[in-house]
């Protein structure tokens, strides 16, 4: 499951984490979600984008979910 949402928590992690549940990522990091810019998971980007570059855990969250999770679709 995933919000369809990724935060920039500048944990060292080089990149953007998915968030997979309200306030806590797929690698395991939780943060306050009013604290937090979360930015909806760009789909159709450009090479440039910066949700190109993921955190190496959350990269491996299943895409096909978090792209239906930011389509509105529900599991």
């Amino acid at each position: 499951m995933t919000t369809g949402y990724v935060v920039n928590l500048d944990n060292g992690h080089n990149g953007y984490c998915f968030e997979s549940l309200v306030g806590l990522t797929y690698c395991g990091r939780t943060f306050d979600p009013e604290a937090v810019d979360r930015e909806l998971y760009a789909i159709g980007r450009d090479e440039e984008h910066p949700h190109n570059t993921l955190c190496f855990d959350c990269s491996k969250a299943d895409s096909r979910k978090v792209r239906g999770a930011v389509r509105g679709e529900t599991a």
